[in-house]
């Protein structure tokens, strides 16, 4: 600026000849293309002073602005969120003797757009005809897309369906992009037909909102659709395109398709950049796929591309998701190495890594080490941490975090009190619980599910039931609605007390309110039954597991076989147990531990010997049974 403005003085003290307006014009377009417009309002009152120094020395040289000379500045002024300050140049012109031209009036209308005055840019469009001019596509447009910003799409398409110029392909991309917005492909698809019925090609933007838009509603057979439509006539796809696709395949966990179409990208002559790669990385990252991690870290070298902020924290963030913490310090390590400073995201990413392996130590090192670079801790920052205290029961210096929280100025939310409790409660702390519940009241925070699942865990914990089942109550008055934890939380209270009678009570309680049992739930309701030895409640209750369509896991099955033969029901046994033969179940150590009472009792030993062909092996090969040497030995025995 400060040359510019040397170069304008030296231009104005000329006198022979003297330097046309059209220099003159060449020098402020270039002045307030190179500038950014002040967007403050301390700026903004530096910089008016110098606009109209600008214009005033302009005149005393004995050259006068023109229309463009004033279209310049009112331009520049409405961008620079100053509309205020390019209607007093409007003002200035109009003064000096010069008419207005359709270009300066379209400046004004976006700079009240770009200030969110809407209404007065739509009181300006309507005038518009009163002062002489016509208003063009740009006009309305510009119009539109502030009411479409403002979220009165209804307002923008009264706006389109009123006009007196033709809309053209941004008029209605905008419409469909905010329909898009807001969900409603009906109305989006009905603007895009009609765009294309009044001869309006769409461009490569209008078909990226569209298939947009069908992704966030999880519509993907549609958004392929219009993909292909796109292609058939004739209409290159962009790397907007291929991402967009890319990014929904890889977080619907379907990265072989995504892979597929980074090829078709690659063959149709469009360069993947960095952001397809990380769209992709972040793909194979959610699969735990880090052997395909390391293929696509090796393409992105050999095409040059520089891994930046994103992809070094998807790395991180996926290598903390898997537990591969060391992996995520190297990376973190190297990121620094290369210039990459990390950001609040990929701090929060680690943080979250080493607490979820109990490394909050490491964790609070890496913390200080955040503070120290500059970056401030934010909710998520502080929660993780919180979190990570609690679950190695040091509550007390959670709480102290907690309350550093309030002190930089931070709003705890729901997700910072819930963890908060569930420490305090693990520990037993009724009170300083109670007290916590208080602060959250006079904080004007809601207890949600989260908050209610947690307290009944708890009672239902200390055998309490019968407490939880009324916050159950609670709940349902409070319009707050229990989901299926909620209700399998109770379940296995009563069922641990063994009142297994009152367990299918909220067993049906949550098939009245419309929730499908889990296999958790199952899981525990079978446990209970065997446990009272109630074998045809067990068998009509597998029934309905059948009839729900469940698959017995592993877990299920291992329960099943011990309460079979725990209730003297061998024969039976043996038909759960070849089913996890086949499946290639792991025999857990209760479940071996039922098998080897049953083998240690006279005269079963060649009865039985069938159910042991492979899990011998099974039980000896496997590190996930934790069968000490005397059971594992016993079977060996038996099995030879």
């Amino acid at each position: 600026m400060e040359e510019a403005l040397h170069l304008f003085d030296k231009l104005t003290a000329a006198k022979h000849p003297i330097p046309k307006v059209s220099t003159y014009n060449i020098l402020f377009a270039s002045i307030t293309r190179k500038n950014n417009p002040p967007t403050t309002s301390s700026s903004s009152s530096n910089f008016f002073p110098t606009i109209f120094s600008l214009l005033n020395k302009l005149n005393r040289s004995g050259t006068s602005p023109d229309t463009v000379t004033y279209a310049i500045f009112v331009d520049f002024c409405g961008r620079s969120n100053n509309v205020d300050l390019a209607f007093a140049v409007f003002a200035c012109m109009l003064r000096r003797g010069w008419s207005p031209n359709i270009i300066i009036l379209n400046s004004l209308l976006n700079g009240l757009c770009v200030k969110k005055r809407y209404s007065a840019a739509a009181q300006l469009l309507d005038k518009m005809p009163q002062l002489g001019f016509v208003p063009d596509v740009v006009s309305y447009t510009t119009v539109i897309k502030g009411h479409c910003d403002s979220g009165n799409t209804d307002l923008a398409i009264d706006v389109l369906r009123k006009m007196h110029a033709k809309p053209d392909v941004v008029t209605y991309s905008i419409v469909i992009n905010a329909r898009c917005r807001q969900g409603n492909m009906t109305s989006a698809s009905e603007l895009f037909e009609e765009m294309v019925s009044t001869g309006i090609q769409p461009d490569v933007v209008t078909y990226n909102t569209i298939i947009r838009g069908h992704l966030v509603l999880g519509r993907w057979k549609e958004a392929n659709g219009i993909f292909k439509e796109m292609v058939d006539r004739g209409l290159a796809p962009d790397a907007v395109t291929f991402n967009t696709l890319i990014d929904y395949l890889c977080k619907q966990g379907k990265t072989i398709e995504a892979h597929k179409l980074l090829n078709l990208m690659v063959e149709r002559g469009e360069k993947p950049d960095i952001i397809t790669y990380n769209v992709l990385l972040h793909g194979y990252c959610l699969e735990g796929r880090f052997e395909k991690v390391d293929k696509l870290l090796s393409s992105m070298s050999r095409e040059g591309l520089r891994h930046d902020v994103r992809s070094y924290t998807v790395l991180i963030d996926g290598y903390s998701k898997n537990q591969k913490v060391d992996e995520a310090m190297d990376v973190f390590k190297k990121m620094r190495q290369e210039g990459v400073q990390p950001n609040s995201i990929t701090y929060n990413s680690l943080l979250d890594g080493l607490c979820k392996i109990g490394k909050v130590e490491e964790a609070k090192d890496l913390f200080r080490q955040m503070v120290t670079q500059g970056l401030s801790p934010n909710i998520i920052t502080y929660n993780t941490l919180i979190d990570g205290l609690c679950k190695i029961e040091k509550v007390e210096e959670a709480k102290d975090l907690f309350c550093r929280m309030v002190t930089q100025g931070l709003s705890p939310d729901i997700i910072s009190y819930n963890t908060l409790i569930s420490g305090l409660l693990k520990l037993g702390k009724w009170e300083a619980t109670s007290r916590l519940l208080e602060e959250m009241k006079d904080q004007g925070i809601e207890l949600d599910v989260v908050t209610f699942n947690t307290i009944i865990d708890a009672l239902c914990k200390e055998g309490m039931v019968e407490k939880g089942y009324k916050l159950l109550d609670v709940m349902i008055q409070r319009g707050l609605e229990p989901n299926v934890v909620t209700y399998t939380t109770l379940m296995d209270g009563y069922c641990l007390i063994q009142e297994t009678s009152k367990a299918f009570k909220v067993f049906e309680l949550m098939l009245s309110r419309g929730h499908k049992p889990s296999t958790v739930t199952y899981n525990i309701l079978i446990n209970g039954l065997f446990k009272e030895g109630l074998l045809d409640a067990f068998d009509e209750l597998f029934l309905s597991v059948k009839k729900d369509c469940y698959s017995s896991d592993s877990v299920m099955l291992n329960a099943i076989v011990k309460g079979l033969l725990e209730n003297g029901e061998v024969n039976r046994a043996l038909g759960s147990l070849s089913e996890m033969n086949k499946r290639k179940f792991i025999l857990e150590a209760f479940t071996a531990s039922s098998i080897v009472d049953l083998f240690s009792k006279d005269g079963h030993r060649h009865h039985y010997m069938k159910m042991l062909p492979n899990f011998s092996q099974h039980c000896a090969k496997s590190n996930e049974i934790n069968i000490d040497s005397s059971i594992s030995s016993l079977i060996h025995k038996i099995s030879g």
